[in-house]
């Protein structure tokens, strides 16, 4: 090789862009973070000020669950029942979307939130992009397909430009669909196994697995990366506590899911000030 060639080559690399994935891990080494739903431990989950909250805290990802109303409405709501978060007894998909938002979506958090209500998937769009325009940032949608309509979720996210940054979540029929709607959608079945993995891989070509946190080890961390297929994982409830944090930082996964954004961030700069 010349040496104009190598300097052209080592020009060419430095100005080539580089993914919003790939900048973290330059910046940091660390694994992304995504907020459960929000920021669910400052507001109730899965509404305007839960996002907002987790945002402002730093969060790379915003978790949110999708679901279906009796009139094709994509709405964000975790159970299939409205009761424990909105207090009716009725089940998402047999209830019209005029009814839901006439509910408090906040009130059984506090009263201070009963003004919140059951957000649609295209007004967390718009809010994402809001944020994401005020803070200078770009805070991506982790979607939990929980009962969607693949064309409409795939339609959304397009019109608002969310869709080639998105992770969507849920199980491989689903994804499937998704990928029918949009072939290069990153999609994130959760892992089966290094047995039953390569049938998966072959099958939608997943960008990520969602591997238990208890399923975490070396092996299967270091077996997933070399498919080229990354590693999110949800330390949640029991979980959700630094020394997991730390567990699954040391493991080398991609993105850790949790209820506290500001508990996980804490540890982050343990490991950053440690490695000065």
């Amino acid at each position: 090789m010349t040496k104009t060639l190598f300097i052209f080559l080592i020009s060419l690399l430095i100005t080539l862009p580089v993914s919003v994935d790939a900048q973290r891990s330059i910046k940091t080494g660390l694994p992304l973070i995504s907020a459960h739903r929000g920021a669910s431990r400052l507001a109730p989950e899965n509404t305007c000020a839960s996002f907002v909250g987790a945002i402002e805290a730093g969060a790379d990802f915003v978790e949110i669950d999708v679901r279906t109303t009796s009139d094709g409405q994509q709405v964000i709501v975790h159970d299939n029942s409205l009761k424990r978060t909105t207090g009716l007894n009725a089940l998402v998909s047999e209830t019209d979307y005029t009814t839901i938002r006439s509910l408090s979506a906040g009130s059984w958090f506090g009263k201070d939130f009963s003004e919140e209500k059951v957000p649609t998937l295209e007004e967390i769009c718009i809010l994402l992009n809001s944020e994401n325009k005020r803070m200078g940032r770009h805070v991506k949608l982790y979607v939990d397909c929980k009962a969607i309509d693949p064309s409409k979720v795939v339609s959304l996210l397009k019109k608002y430009e969310l869709i080639d940054s998105a992770v969507f979540y849920g199980d491989v029929e689903t994804l499937g669909k998704i990928k029918e709607h949009f072939e290069p959608a990153r999609l994130m079945p959760s892992f089966p196994g290094i047995n039953e993995a390569d049938g998966v891989i072959k099958k939608i070509k997943p960008y990520a697995f969602d591997v238990a946190y208890d399923k975490l080890d070396e092996r299967t961390v270091a077996f997933i990366h070399g498919n080229g297929v990354k590693v999110f994982s949800d330390l949640l409830g029991n979980d959700d506590r630094p020394d997991a944090y730390r567990k699954a930082v040391e493991y080398g996964i991609d993105l850790i899911q949790s209820d506290d954004v500001d508990a996980v961030r804490r540890i982050y700069k343990d490991f950053q000030t440690h490695a000065k």
